[in-house]
């Protein structure tokens, strides 16, 4: 595959910075850029129809548009025509170019840096990564670009889009969303900043002017609504920690950390423990998983730290003994709780149309014998907390034609229906559950 010409679909920072790129490192090849906002000059500004039938063409277009963007360049494209997917998200636009762009040639990438890094560095691309989530090209012609691209220093990385979108919710998106919290509170940089102060101040500058960016990555990453929970639930965690003396925590609530989403049969276990133990004050801090518990443990964030570690019908949890392998703790009661699974959908959904059934491998296990018999066609997934299934559902971040397997609490508190109740292989299903705290 010889690439003689490329096509740019949009013009904003980016597109134009494929553009210098291009006449830099293959001045051989010739350019045609789209641009809604500039009329064809055939020099540098082509049609749409033009910018198409090039060998490649690169949409360098803001995420909200990939998709009407992409329904018009497929059929002005040639059949061998390479369609290039540069967006900053890649569970969204890989599930488009599969639907859309069937028996086509793509290559779906994330070049993991812009202009604003390309003029830091010096115009220096060298260790500057490119995302590989998917692509369709023959193995010998994807060998060379990739090749190629290595030669002029960039780092290529090949990683699928649901491990892509959850690095970038973590990273990326954690940094806009700290950034834009700063800018809009209106701290500034001072005469006496520390060294740190000052690394906050450069990440601030460099997403300030993003707006638009982070709102779609937002939009169309289904990680980034977790990502944003976690931080409000540890900023929450700080500031009790600093507002509440050492000395005065005794007469106050117990802030105690649960490895499960609101509704989840660990929030269950808390209040039985509560109960039990006759605490009339008492904060719930819902950290999903087990090493969220036990982090927050060591770092003082929460009090008490309860999780499950067995259950008499699917066994140990595994979660559970690989964070207690990594934490330092102690463990101050051991207890059960008798755990009645059921399957949810939402309102609307019969039985005929699911097509996934989704919760925590555990809560799977417990219903192995109920699945198998009663769902032989349907795709069984296994989903980090039952709770939160059945949240995300209720959300639409899950499919309608998904069920997922929870708590009665959840179904209330989500508003969700109980296709059927007490789907447990067994009776008696009791799940141990730990009360930890700090060595």
């Amino acid at each position: 595959m010889n690439i003689r010409s490329v096509g740019i679909v949009g013009y904003g920072s980016f597109g134009a910075l494929v553009h210098k790129l291009l006449n830099r490192f293959a001045p051989e090849v010739q350019v045609k850029v789209y641009w809604r906002d500039r009329k064809p000059d055939k020099r540098k500004f082509f049609s749409l129809s033009d910018a198409a039938k090039c060998d490649a063409v690169i949409l360098a277009v803001p995420i909200a548009a990939f998709e009407e963007t992409l329904k018009k360049v497929l059929p002005l494209a040639r059949k061998d025509t390479v369609i290039v997917d540069v967006a900053t998200v890649k569970v969204h636009t890989v599930k488009l170019l599969r639907k859309l762009a069937k028996g086509r040639r793509y290559i779906a990438t994330h070049p993991v840096w812009g202009p604003e890094s390309y003029e830091k560095r010096g115009e220096n691309v060298a260790g500057f990564r490119i995302v590989v989530a998917k692509h369709t090209l023959p193995k010998a012609d994807y060998g060379k670009i990739r090749m190629f691209l290595e030669r002029l220093g960039f780092d290529i990385v090949k990683m699928s889009a649901e491990k892509h979108d959850k690095h970038l919710a973590e990273t990326l998106f954690l940094t806009h969303f700290v950034g834009q919290t700063v800018l809009r509170a209106g701290f500034a940089r001072t005469e006496i900043d520390t060294v740190s102060f000052g690394f906050l101040m450069d990440a601030v500058e460099s997403i300030k002017n993003d707006e638009a960016l982070f709102r779609d990555v937002f939009r169309f990453n289904p990680y980034c609504r977790e990502v944003m929970e976690r931080f409000e639930q540890a900023e929450h965690s700080v500031r009790n920690f600093l507002e509440v003396p050492t000395m005065a925590r005794s007469y106050l609530a117990m802030r105690i950390g649960i490895s499960g989403a609101k509704g989840s049969f660990s929030e269950e276990a808390a209040r039985a423990y509560a109960k039990k133990a006759k605490l009339r004050k008492f904060s719930l801090d819902y950290l999903i998983s087990v090493e969220n518990v036990l982090s927050a443990l060591e770092n003082r964030a929460v009090d008490l730290g309860i999780f499950p570690i067995e259950n008499s019908t699917g066994g140990v949890v595994t979660e559970a003994v690989e964070g207690m392998a990594r934490h330092n703790f102690k463990i101050k009661k051991m207890f059960d709780i008798d755990i009645r699974q059921n399957l949810l959908v939402r309102k609307g959904i019969s039985r005929g149309k699911i097509k996934v059934i989704t919760s925590h491998e555990q809560a799977i296990r417990q219903c192995k014998a109920y699945l198998k018999k009663n769902w032989r066609g349907v795709k069984i997934k296994e989903y980090e907390d039952t709770a939160k299934a059945a949240k995300d559902l209720a959300r639409g971040e899950l499919p309608a034609s998904t069920a997922v397997i929870a708590s009665k609490a959840a179904a209330d508190i989500y508003k969700l229906k109980i296709l059927e109740a007490g789907i447990q292989d067994l009776k008696t299903n009791f799940t141990t559950f730990i009360a930890t705290i700090r060595r």
